[in-house]
């Protein structure tokens, strides 16, 4: 089996594992943990990367990356190679720290983002190395909540952006969504052992294939695609105002459980239909980013008993292809 097609551009979004070699620590004693944080500011100010959230566990770490200047491979050669020689000098050892390559998962900007923040945050909580991710002394967290010193090449602004425009509320609002959990279907996709190479909508998908993979066949590219299916908006406004027998405003500002529901199933659909970012779909709906989250992960929720949320499904798929 080739390995998978590392695919790099100016402005690219990964997340980023490695983990020490047949499981064996990476991480042993506190000066090792800072080793690496130092590796990782270093590496912010050499080549240009932007860390957005980290997470170090005594076997592995992640890391949420951007390159504005599509210069990754050069970052984690830094990053791994000189960590590996401090390792080696400090406990007297020799030879490769870690399994391999690292691995990267192209992420499309948007909502990938803020999940991939909660995952990496959540992960000592998963691993039972701590009760809660601000307990856990070595991720981005507590710097998302403005508590932990040393680490101002960490960039916090963007992600934060996402749940707000005052600072103190917006670290509120994204603690609360990181203490939601994460979802499921999310889990499973990065703790699978075949890693996807992106992670992404159709649209994106497209792209990446048209840029950087023809030509390159022989090489893998795994792809985890959720498939907006880019109808129009007017489509899909007309589609909901039918299925439900409600005004497009009166499912943008609902009354009642029935009329809640109309509007999770306005979102479901700007999402998978229309590719709406999160953002896109606050602003239209007024709803925050936890629960943009839980309806777009509902994914089984047009299989259910529902006729309306089948009717929707029905109509949706049937004005696809008449598109």
């Amino acid at each position: 089996m080739s390995r998978p097609l590392r695919i790099q551009y100016k402005g690219a979004w990964y997340h980023v594992m490695n983990r020490g070699g047949a499981r064996q620590r990476i991480f042993c004693s506190e000066r090792d943990h800072q080793i690496f944080l130092d590796l990782l500011g270093e590496s912010v100010d050499l080549w240009g990367i932007r860390v957005h959230a980290f997470s170090l566990l005594p076997n592995h770490y992640h890391l949420l990356v951007e390159t504005p200047y599509g210069n990754l491979p050069r970052a984690m050669r830094h990053i791994n190679g000189v960590y590996t020689q401090r390792f080696n000098r400090h406990w007297k050892r020799d030879g490769h720290l870690f399994r391999g390559r690292y691995r990267s998962l192209l992420v499309e900007e948007d909502a990938y983002l803020v999940e991939l923040l909660r995952y990496i945050h959540l992960n000592p909580v998963r691993a039972k190395l701590a009760r809660y991710p601000q307990d856990h002394p070595w991720t981005s967290h507590k710097g998302y909540l403005g508590k932990m010193k040393g680490i101002e090449w960490l960039t916090v602004g963007h992600l934060l952006g996402y749940f707000g425009k005052r600072r103190s509320k917006a670290r509120r609002k994204l603690h609360e969504f990181v203490m939601e959990g994460v979802p499921e279907n999310l889990a499973m996709r990065l703790e699978s052992k075949r890693w996807p190479t992106v992670l992404s909508s159709e649209n994106f998908k497209e792209w990446i294939e048209s840029n950087f993979v023809e030509g390159n066949q022989d090489r893998e590219v795994r792809y985890v695609a959720d498939k907006p299916m880019n109808l129009s908006r007017a489509q899909i406004r007309r589609i909901l105002c039918a299925v439900t027998g409600k005004s497009w405003q009166r499912i943008c500002d609902p009354k009642g459980l029935q009329g809640k529901e109309y509007r999770r199933m306005a979102v479901w659909a700007y999402r998978w239909y229309l590719g709406s970012s999160y953002k896109e779909i606050s602003e239209q709906f007024g709803l925050n980013l936890s629960k943009i989250s839980r309806i777009v992960n509902e994914v089984d929720r047009v299989n259910k008993t529902n006729n309306l949320w089948e009717n929707l499904a029905v109509e949706l798929e049937n004005e696809k292809v008449k598109t």
